[in-house]
Parts: C-alpha cells; structure tokens; sequence
C-alpha cells in the first residue's frame, strides 16, 4: 500500500498516512506531536490542505496487513507501527516483529496531552493527578518502576480510565518515573514554539506542586534521600547532554518548594 509521509521520508521518525480522511483525524495529530514538539510554522503548514497536497507528491510504500483497510502509522528507522482506522478512530495497532510479520494489538486509548497548551494542560490535570496517585500506589508494592513514563505513555480508556504502555521496567527510586515525567515535559514545552515562557512556567509550577502532592514526602530529608537513590539509565528520551543536570534541575526546584511549606 503506498502511504504520504509526514514531513516527508526520512531518517529518524517520520509519519505515514493512507488517505486525506484519515489524515485529518484526532489520532493522526496526536501523532504530529509525538514526531516532533516544536509545532513549527512548517509542521503547521503541512497540517493544512496544502500540507496533504505535498505530502501527496512523493509516496512511501510497504505491505500492510490487510488492503481493505486505512492506516496511519509512525516510522522509527526500520520499526513501523500502524494504526488500522475505521470512521477516522484508530481500532487496532499493528507491530511489524520478526521476518517482518505483522502483530495485531487492541488500541486501548489516547495519548494523556494531545497539544501544548496551558489550556489542554488544565483540562488534564485531574487526569495526570489521577495517574500519577495510580501509579505511586503501584510503586509502593512493586520493586520495578515504568522506565519509560511520559505523557505519550499514558493512555486514556474508553471510560477515561487510566492504562500505562510501553514499559521498560527496571529497579530504581520509586521518584524515578516522576522525575522522568518532569523533565521529558519540560523537554517538550521548551522545544514547542506555539507556547510562551510565562505558560510554560505556569504549566512546571503546577506540575512540581502534583508531584509534591502525590508523592507525599514529609520532609526535605526524605525527599533528598529519595532523589539520591535515583539512577540514570544508559538510554531515554531526553537529549544527550550531561544527564545529571536534569536531576540537579528537578531536584533543586522541588527542594526549595518543600522549604517553602516547612
């Protein structure tokens, strides 16, 4: 099946779609901001009908599951996934695994943010509330954290109910995924053009004093402690640079809000 790529065919990540119809549903630009946060004026334009018009141009061609249906689909390297659409709604997830036969999934739900925005984020806080007193519940009983727990991670069911994917489990600090979860935000509202400085700031505020919320450490000692315990894995989703200064950032802003209500 031949698909439009978006922005276009190339190394890294890319997106593909079969058809303008499904080009312009919920899930396909939930994807544009897992591709890329920036929301450039470019990413912008290629959202529009113009946008498709290009995309049209040059095609990119593999062999689907099944003909008969619509896709869209996100392209890592030589791992493609696809998501079969019916009515512009997403119904199953295809993996391409080994002799590049395709594994059939259940979608279980939408990503938690769909846009950057103070808005979208105060729409969604109960929900990340939700989440996060979930998911520090599970870690009280259990000796592994996500690894991987971002806001592209955390799905919303059908009843609004709240399901974790793409596990890398691992032992670490039961603060690790809150920490993470902070600073691959932080990475993404930094990168997003369509956002200000005074919002964004308004966003991580709110953000620290959740996590403060839920994770409810008592004192700056055991917070302290908690933070020390935490240890940075080889390979994630934050930029390259050197690791520790994201923790030296989390760590720090957290501290002092916790000297604050002493």
């Amino acid at each position: 099946m031949k698909f439009n790529c978006f922005p276009k065919k190339q190394n890294g990540i890319f997106l593909i779609y079969t058809s303008y119809h499904v080009f312009k549903s919920r899930y396909f630009n939930d994807l544009i901001i897992q591709s890329s946060p920036k929301n450039s004026v470019w990413f912008r334009l290629l959202n529009t009908n113009i946008g498709f018009l290009f995309s049209s141009i040059l095609k990119y061609e593999i062999d689907v599951p099944d003909s008969n249906y619509e896709y869209v689909g996100i392209v890592k390297g030589n791992k493609k996934i696809l998501f079969e659409m019916i009515d512009s709604s997403p119904i199953y997830v295809w993996r391409e695994g080994v002799g590049n036969k395709w594994i059939k999934e259940k979608f279980f739900g939408f990503q938690l943010i769909s846009i950057y925005t103070l808005k979208e984020f105060e729409l969604k806080l109960s929900l990340i509330e939700k989440a996060f007193q979930l998911h520090w519940s599970n870690l009280l009983t259990d000796k592994y954290v996500h690894g991987d727990f971002t806001h592209f991670n955390i799905l919303l069911g059908v009843e609004q109910e709240i399901i974790f994917i793409d596990r890398k489990s691992h032992k670490n600090s039961n603060l690790f995924d809150f920490f993470y979860f902070y600073s691959y935000f932080k990475q993404c509202l930094e990168r997003c053009n369509t956002i200000s400085l005074e919002d964004t700031n308004l966003i991580l505020d709110s953000l620290e004093d959740t996590i403060l919320s839920v994770c409810d450490f008592k004192d700056m000692s055991s917070f302290i402690l908690e933070c020390n315990e935490i240890m940075l894995p080889n390979h994630w989703g934050l930029n390259e640079e050197d690791k520790q200064n994201y923790l030296i950032s989390f760590s720090k802003v957290l501290v002092e809000k916790i000297g604050l209500k002493v």
